[in-house]
């Protein structure tokens, strides 16, 4: 019950924000008395805290974990644009799946209005991880100062997100109701060869 609560939470949560959706109307819609949500969760800021801990866990475990593989030291230079390039690859077929429409919602809606207890999370879970990726762009760009490497960092991080966020504009563009498995793989290869140009400093 627990999880049903979660997953209905994200949803009614991302569709139209905390202050609009009601305990009541989360409850009806796993078909459980509100008295659940109080005993998993203790309210409905428990829930919410709790649905925002999900997305980051899932997050983080099939989206950190590949930017945190990145290469050693020891790596060339195309070794390291390389990988950078399939951690993104992976991240975009991610986004461009079903299973990241609900958590897009959502954490769009505190990207622009953060609470606090989804700003620790992204201190804890994301913030490590992004930093993994500056350490990678001052490596490959030591022109960059700290400040333009993690600005070029959430750029090409930001690239992956679109897929998901610009999902709507991409569709009119391409003039597709939906995305087929080629028009999803050419959209992926744009994006490795866009972060290539930016990870080499717009070299060939």
């Amino acid at each position: 019950m627990r999880e049903r609560l979660i997953h209905v939470a994200i949803e009614k949560f991302g569709k139209r924000g905390f202050d609009a959706v009601g305990t009541r109307e989360i409850a009806a819609a796993v078909d459980t008395p509100m008295s659940s949500i109080t005993y998993h969760f203790g309210g409905k800021e428990g829930l919410y805290h709790a649905a925002a801990e999900h997305i980051f866990e899932h997050l983080q475990m099939h989206v950190a974990t590949w930017l945190e593989d990145m290469p050693g030291p020891e790596a060339d230079r195309e070794e390291r644009i390389a990988t950078i390039c399939r951690a993104l690859r992976r991240i975009g077929i991610f986004m461009l799946s079903d299973e990241s429409a609900p958590f897009a919602l959502f954490i769009g809606r505190e990207q622009q209005d953060p609470t606090e207890g989804v700003l620790q999370l992204m201190r804890d879970r994301i913030v490590p991880m992004m930093q993994g990726l500056v350490q990678q762009v001052l490596i490959l760009r030591p022109e960059l100062s700290d400040q333009e490497a993690k600005a070029v960092a959430v750029y090409i991080f930001g690239m992956a997100i679109t897929l998901r966020h610009a999902r709507a504009s991409l569709g009119l563009l391409l003039e597709k109701e939906t995305l087929d498995d080629a028009t999803k793989d050419m959209l992926l290869t744009q994006l490795e060869q866009s972060a290539r140009a930016v990870l080499s400093g717009g070299a060939a």
